[in-house]
């Protein structure tokens, strides 16, 4: 029996139900038979339409009285306190089962097979890659991930619940909880500055995250950065047991991408030492190198499942990992990643997530790739405080990539990093660096930037905040 099928007829209440990742775990649980509902702040999001696409019922509130009688189990956001939330402290009272996010994570991976999806950059995409390219190849899998396909109902049935693939964030070491059989780490950078003070404490995660790898686990790493290259260096000599297969365009690739050639509808490459080319509908070579990173990691999956090594060997030589690249091809990324809202009126409206200054680089060129001859508008909500200050000046470089730029004050998280004041302060100083103008006042940005947008501008709305719904009522301005 699957870890979901126990689930079933369960009365299970989220807590921070709107986030990415809890919304998505939502939508699993009842897609195989849970009964979910959950609460949240009253703000709207993007998963509202998720939720309510999935019927899940939600409230507004987090007062002890609000949680249901009949509740089962109790999952939460990692964003809330067990001994502050007043539901949480009422449902431990009351001796219910209560996991924060991370911990369900982790009961599940203790439970089935679990691979996971790490990396400080593209783990979303990649995640979601998988999830399309593993669909018809039988795997009884199913994915857990903050997002989902564009284009498509969050409703879709996963194949089983015998195989896990988990998005695995390094924030809070909270991926180091899982018991992970395989791991595919995009790359390593310094990110969450309010939990490692430097890139090498990041680095040194991710060596604890391989170091509980069992022997018999396969890694796949992207050796693009320094520091992942670092890491699989590491992994030679101290983890020698391990299957490691390497990609990216560095020239010690296992799998090398060259020859990238990005066009309006869809980016071409070669991938050595494999005959031939392939396409992406993504791009850019940091978000092909997403895809060819899925590709790999499915292709070593379902050698073992059919019993065979997954060695670079039979990797190059089985049709697998060929066939798996063709799949990739027709992926159209992940909802909130360059995603487009609307096009109308001569604008197209994008929303992406980027929040790290190479996030945002790699964003913006895909976008100029795909519409080389067009204005770009970027309107960007930082997220964090600590995180801003951080990489300040590399803001500052990816963002004077837009045309136009207009900031908002930093995002006022659940992480509670730094005050409102510091928010507006650090969001104005770096409008100010970067050729931009920041606005504190929703309603004035809303309005100034629909008169500001041309027919043939791109507008994108990009960060970490609560910021994809201003395309809608940007474009509401516009037709009024």
């Amino acid at each position: 029996m699957g870890f979901f099928t126990r689930l079933r007829g369960k009365e299970i209440f989220l807590v921070g139900i709107k986030g990415t990742g809890m919304a998505s775990l939502a939508c699993l649980l009842s897609q195989f038979g849970a009964h979910v509902q959950g609460s949240d702040v009253p703000e709207q999001f993007s998963t509202d339409a998720v939720l309510a696409a999935a019927n899940i019922a939600w409230i507004g509130t987090f007062s002890a009285e609000a949680l249901p009688l009949d509740t089962d189990m109790v999952i939460h956001s990692a964003a809330y306190d067990t001994a502050v939330c007043p539901q949480l402290v009422h449902a431990i009272g009351l001796g219910l089962p209560v996991y924060s996010y991370p911990a369900f994570l982790a009961e599940i991976s203790s439970t089935v097979r679990t691979f996971g999806v790490a990396g400080t950059h593209g783990k979303t995409t990649t995640t979601g890659c998988l999830d399309w390219i593993l669909r018809n190849t039988g795997l009884p899998f199913f994915p857990i991930y903050g997002s989902h396909i564009q284009g498509e109902t969050i409703g879709r049935k996963p194949n089983g619940d015998e195989i896990a693939i988990l998005e695995s964030c390094e924030y809070r070491d909270h991926f180091l909880s899982y018991r992970l059989q395989g791991v595919l780490i995009t790359t390593i950078e310094h990110d969450h500055p309010d939990w490692f003070a430097d890139v090498q404490q990041t680095l040194d995660s991710f060596k604890r995250l391989v170091m509980g790898l069992p022997q018999d686990a396969f890694v796949v790493c992207g050796i693009d950065s320094e520091y992942s290259r670092n890491l699989a260096r590491w992994i030679q000599t101290t983890r020698p047991e391990l299957s490691l297969t390497t990609f990216g365009t560095n020239p010690s690739s296992m799998f090398r991408i060259c020859g990238h050639e990005d066009g309006p509808q869809e980016s071409s490459y070669s991938l050595m030492p494999l005959d031939g080319y392939f396409h992406s509908r993504l791009a850019s070579v940091p978000l092909c190198l997403d895809i060819v990173g899925a590709a790999i990691f499915a292709a070593s999956l379902v050698l073992r499942e059919l019993g065979l090594p997954d060695d670079m060997e039979t990797l190059v030589s089985d049709p697998v990992l060929p066939a798996l690249l063709g799949e990739a091809s027709t992926f159209p990324g992940c909802a909130g990643r360059l995603e487009t809202i609307l096009d109308e009126a001569g604008v197209v409206y994008v929303d992406d997530y980027a929040h790290h200054p190479t996030e945002i680089s790699t964003s913006l060129a895909s976008l100029r790739a795909t519409y080389p001859e067009r204005r770009l508008v970027t309107i960007f909500f930082p997220h964090t405080v600590s995180r801003t200050r951080t990489f300040f000046d590399g803001f500052v470089d990816a963002l004077r990539q837009t045309d136009v730029l207009v900031v908002r004050p930093v995002y006022a998280s659940a992480r509670h990093d730094g005050n409102t004041e510091e928010g507006n302060t650090i969001a104005g100083e770096l409008a100010a660096a970067a050729g931009g103008r920041l606005f504190g006042d929703e309603e004035s940005l809303v309005s100034d930037v629909a008169k500001l947008l041309h027919p043939g501008d791109v507008c994108i709305t990009m960060g970490a905040g609560n910021n994809s719904g201003l395309a809608r009522r940007i474009a509401d301005v516009r037709r009024s």
